[in-house]
């Protein structure tokens, strides 16, 4: 028997490029309810400024952005600084119905 699970797409792929200066996540795909444990796993320890960039995320639910808001917070108690590079349309429209696009740095 199959397991079904191995049938699932993965739904958001997450990139990294890491300097000595900063760690860079590039997603894409969806950031939902679904993925947003992979990005949790990704930033489970934050050792230095970390830039999270959303260009090429397709889909944000509230899932995803209480990740990134995670994400915020975890940098903060590491006192590492996290900037977000904006995604497109949709996705920024998250943070401004949710009020909380003041809570984060973006940049570009």
């Amino acid at each position: 028997m199959s397991d079904p699970t191995q049938d699932v797409p993965v739904r958001l792929q997450i990139a990294s490029d890491e300097t000595d200066e900063r760690l860079l996540l590039s997603l894409s795909g969806e950031l939902d309810i679904a993925s947003a444990p992979i990005l949790e796993r990704a930033i489970e320890t934050i050792d230095r400024p970390l830039v999270i960039d959303l260009a090429e995320v397709t889909f944000m639910d509230s899932t995803g952005l209480r990740a990134l808001l995670l994400a915020r917070q975890q940098a903060e108690d590491s006192e590492q600084e996290l900037t977000l590079r904006p995604g497109p349309r949709q996705v920024q429209r998250v943070f401004e119905l949710s009020g909380t696009l003041d809570r984060f740095q973006f940049d570009g």
